[in-house]
C-alpha cells in the first residue's frame, strides 16, 4: 500500500492500516506518530476513539518510547475543554498502562490529582469549571480499568460529594455506569465502613429515583406542541393523528406558519397527497421551501419521485434525499456514480454522513424496497469515516454474503468493536466447522 492509502486507512479505522504496518512498520513510522497524535475518530460519541486501533500500530514496533513520549506530550499539555482529545490520550496511555508501562500510569495519576484539585477549589458554576468535569471523568473511566483503582476513584468523588454540593451523580454517570456490575456491588458493601463511599452511592440512589420519577412523568407527558419533537411522536406513538396535522398545514395562508407547521412531518411522512409541498418546495419563502423540502425527504411516493428527478439539476442538495428515500432499481448505477465521487471529509461539508445515512435506510425492513442497492455497500465501506455506520454495512455485507476471506481477516482489525467482535465470531465458527469435518480416529 502507498503511504497515503495507509494515511486513509487510519483516518477510517480499517484493518488494512494494521495490517500494512505489521508488514513493514519503519515505512510507516511517520504516520503512525502522525496518527498518534490526534484523535482521528469522526464521530467520538457514538463510535468512541481510535486508542485501540492506534495502540495496535504502536506494538508493531519493538520499541514503543518515541510513541509514548509523543502521547504523554499532548496528554499533559492538553488543556481541559469539550473535545475528544482528552479522551482518546487518556485511553491510549490506559493501553500502556494496562501492559505495565508505569511512566504512562504515573502520567494518569499526575493528571487525576490535578484535575480532582481544581475540582476541590472551583467555588461556582462556569464553563471552565464544566469542562474539568467532563476531563476528570473521562480520565477517571480510563484510569479505573482497575478495581482497587476504580475504588480510589470512587472514594475521591465521594469525598467530592461531602465538601461541595456544586457536585452530584450526574456529573459522573458515565464512570459508574460504564463499570462491571460486581465492582459496584463489592463498592456498595465497602460503603458501609466508608463515609466517602455512602456519600457516593446516596448520590448515586438519589439519581436513580429522579429518573424513575422523570419515567414516570414522561409515559404521562402531553403531546409535544411541534417541531421535530412533534414529528416523532406521531411517527412512533400516534401516526393516526397525523392527518389532522396534515390538515392543520393545508389551513395555514401565511407561509411562515405553513413552513412551522410542515415541522410535524420532518420524521413523520405527510399522509395526504404531497402536490401542496411540491408546490410550497418552489415557494420565495425560504424558510417556507427548506421546509417543504426537508418533509419531501421522508415521503416515499411516484408523484415526489418525479418532481425530484426532474429538480435534481437544479438543486442535487435538496433532491438527492427525496429521489434516495423514493429509491427504484434503476437509479442504482447513477447513485453509484455519485457516491464514488462524492468528497468524504471530516467538516462534511458535502453532507455525505446524511446521504450514507439515506442509503443506509433503504435497507431497512419498513422502507418498502425488495432489493435495495446492494453494489453500493462495498463504497460505503471504503469511503465512511465514520466507524458506526461501517459497522452497518459490514453486518449488510455480511447477511448478501459479499465479505471474502481477506476482508474477514482486515475485519479483525477494524477500530470498531462491534465490527471486531463480528469477524471473531466469524472465524471461530470456520474453526468449529472445519473441526468437525475432520475424521474422526479410531
Amino acid at each position: 500500500m502507498t503511504k497515503d492509502q495507509v494515511k486513509q486507512a487510519f483516518q477510517r479505522g480499517l484493518g488494512r492500516g494494521i495490517l500494512a504496518v505489521q508488514e513493514n512498520p519503519e515505512r510507516y513510522r511517520e504516520l503512525v506518530l502522525w496518527a498518534c497524535g490526534r484523535n482521528l475518530s469522526f464521530d467520538t460519541q457514538c463510535e468512541g476513539t481510535r486508542a485501540w486501533y492506534d495502540y495496535q500500530l504502536i506494538s508493531c514496533f519493538p520499541d514503543n518510547k518515541e510513541f509514548l513520549e509523543l502521547i504523554e506530550q499532548k496528554f499533559l499539555g492538553k488543556k481541559p475543554d469539550s473535545s475528544w482529545d482528552y479522551l482518546h490520550f487518556s485511553e491510549l496511555l490506559m493501553y500502556f498502562a494496562m501492559d505495565g508501562n508505569d511512566t504512562a500510569e504515573a502520567a494518569l495519576w499526575d493528571r487525576y490529582e490535578d484535575l480532582l484539585f481544581r475540582l476541590m477549589s472551583f467555588q461556582r458554576a462556569s464553563r471552565t469549571k464544566r469542562q474539568t468535569v467532563e476531563c476528570f471523568e473521562t480520565l477517571s473511566v480510563a484510569l479505573s480499568w482497575e478495581k482497587d483503582n476504580y475504588f480510589r476513584i470512587a472514594e475521591d468523588i465521594g469525598g467530592l460529594f461531602l465538601k461541595s454540593k456544586q457536585y452530584d451523580a450526574w456529573d459522573f454517570a458515565w464512570l459508574c455506569e460504564s463499570r462491571p456490575r460486581e465492582f459496584n456491588s463489592e463498592l456498595r458493601r465497602k460503603s458501609k465502613s466508608s463515609r466517602e463511599l455512602s456519600a457516593f452511592f446516596a448520590a448515586f440512589d438519589d439519581r436513580k429515583k429522579e429518573m424513575k420519577n422523570w419515567s414516570a412523568n414522561q409515559t404521562k407527558r402531553q403531546i409535544p406542541e411541534g417541531g421535530r419533537a412533534l414529528s416523532v411522536y406521531l411517527k412512533r406513538k400516534a401516526p393516526e393523528l397525523a392527518t389532522s396535522y396534515a390538515e392543520v398545514y393545508l389551513s395555514q395562508k401565511n407561509p411562515e406558519e405553513r413552513a412551522k407547521a410542515l415541522e410535524a412531518f420532518f420524521v413523520c411522512p405527510y399522509p395526504l397527497d404531497p402536490t401542496p409541498i411540491m408546490k410550497d418546495a418552489e415557494s420565495d419563502c425560504h424558510l417556507l421551501r427548506s421546509a417543504a423540502i426537508e418533509a419531501l425527504g421522508e415521503i416515499r411516493n411516484q408523484k415526489v419521485r418525479e418532481y425530484a428527478l426532474g429538480h435534481i439539476n437544479d438543486d442535487i442538495d435538496g433532491m438527492l434525499p427525496i429521489v434516495i428515500k423514493n429509491y427504484m432499481p434503476e437509479d442504482e448505477a447513477f447513485l453509484r456514480k455519485y457516491i464514488s465521487e462524492l468528497q468524504v471529509d471530516y467538516s462534511c461539508k458535502t453532507g455525505w454522513h446524511g446521504i450514507h445515512f439515506e442509503i443506509l435506510d433503504l435497507f431497512d425492513a419498513d422502507a418498502g424496497i425488495t432489493k435495495p442497492p446492494k453494489s453500493l455497500l462495498p463504497i460505503l465501506y471504503e469511503s465512511t469515516l465514520c466507524s458506526f455506520c461501517r459497522g452497518t454495512v459490514v453486518r449488510l455485507m455480511n447477511k448478501y454474503r459479499m465479505i471474502s476471506d481477506s476482508m474477514w481477516k482486515e475485519l479483525l482489525f477494524d477500530s470498531n468493536d462491534d465490527i471486531r467482535a463480528l469477524a471473531d465470531s466469524h472465524f471461530r465458527r470456520s474453526i468449529s466447522a472445519a473441526e468437525k469435518q475432520k475424521p474422526s480416529q479410531s
